[in-house]
């Protein structure tokens, strides 16, 4: 049954990332639309996407270990789901940030035409 948890929680935490990395790429496309270029905080985000892809695969290795490791304790995976969750948020709200900061930019420039 851990061993179960353990995949179900990195099969949502990969769709997730997935999600995020998403969000980050169709913010890309923003700037090719308007003509006005990205904030300098979307761009940040924008190129950091490979971190987005690249957690899920440091969590399966982890889930890898948890499998096939041959002792009798049995990791919880209580710890995986908040490590987890943690590094979804700390991924997550930033892209969500900077999605939004182009929007509130072109309405900026909206007003001041």
């Amino acid at each position: 049954m851990n061993k179960l948890i353990h995949a179900l929680v990195l099969a949502v935490f990969g769709i997730a990332c997935c999600l995020v990395w998403g969000l980050l790429t169709v913010t890309t496309h923003i700037q090719a639309g308007g003509g006005i270029p990205l904030p300098a905080f979307t761009s940040l985000c924008v190129g950091l996407r490979p971190v987005a892809l690249a957690l899920p695969v440091v969590a399966a290795t982890y889930c890898l270990f948890v499998w096939i490791r041959k002792k009798d304790e049995r990791r919880s995976w209580v710890g995986f789901f908040a490590a987890t969750m943690c590094a979804l948020v700390l991924v997550a709200l930033p892209a969500v940030v900077a999605a939004y900061l182009p929007l509130v930019d072109s309405i900026n420039h909206l007003a001041s035409r």
